[in-house]
């Protein structure tokens, strides 16, 4: 081969391959930008499903249904120093039902006689309670659990006329069953546990509040 026609040879191996070379670039930018584009397109996802999902929790807090509720319940009491007789409690909430949460305002009564006296002790309690209910699939049985914070107004009867109180902080805990009985009705039974902070009582002697309830109870939605 002459000197001009391998120059000639050598060019178009070199053009061939600067051409294969442009290609191989363009298709690296290229899929480079359908990659950045689908990464685009992966964050603007996320952001509109992190956007639904807070206007599906907004919505669910719209949609929580308004209920009333009453029980009844055996209460026993206990402190520092002395025993008391069991007694009872009553209460009643108004609240709203998120579907797997409950949140409620409660007010209850209960009363229980210092064994060995005339003397009585009870309680007004107002509590803000949250309910976490499980929904086992296709049953009508609720298993829950529930915490509540408040305070309590601790009148002790001397059984003479005189009575002395103190309010204080209370608090409580519980767990229990509802079973649907109707659409928006439900029987609950549970059982708490409420705690208080010392009260000063009869010679402002402080005693320590402790109660434990079974408690049975009627919740009607709308």
């Amino acid at each position: 081969m002459t000197p001009p026609a391998l120059l000639m040879g050598v060019g178009c191996e070199v053009c061939s391959s600067k051409g294969k070379v442009l290609r191989l670039l363009e298709m690296v930018v290229y899929l480079m930008m359908k990659k950045r584009e689908s990464l685009m397109k992966k964050q603007v996802m996320g952001f509109a499903i992190g956007l639904m999902a807070l206007a599906s929790s907004a919505s669910l807090a719209n949609a929580a249904l308004p209920y009333v509720s009453g029980s009844v319940s055996l209460a026993s009491l206990a402190n520092s120093g002395r025993s008391y007789d069991s007694g009872h409690k009553v209460g009643g909430a108004v609240g709203f039902d998120g579907g797997t949460y409950r949140v409620e305002a409660e007010f209850g009564s209960q009363k229980n006689g210092v064994q060995s006296s005339s003397k009585d002790v009870s309680m007004s309690t107002w509590m803000a309670n949250c309910y976490y209910d499980l929904k086992p699939p296709l049953s009508s049985i609720k298993p829950f659990v529930t915490a509540g914070v408040g305070f309590a107004n601790v009148d002790e009867n001397s059984g003479t006329g005189v009575t002395v109180s103190d309010r204080v902080v209370a608090w409580q805990v519980g767990a229990g069953v509802g079973y649907n009985l109707f659409p928006a009705v439900n029987l609950d039974l549970q059982y708490r546990h409420f705690g208080a902070a010392d009260a000063a009582l009869a010679g402002a002697v402080k005693y320590g509040i402790a109660s434990n309830h079974l408690l049975l109870g009627l919740r009607v939605g709308f």
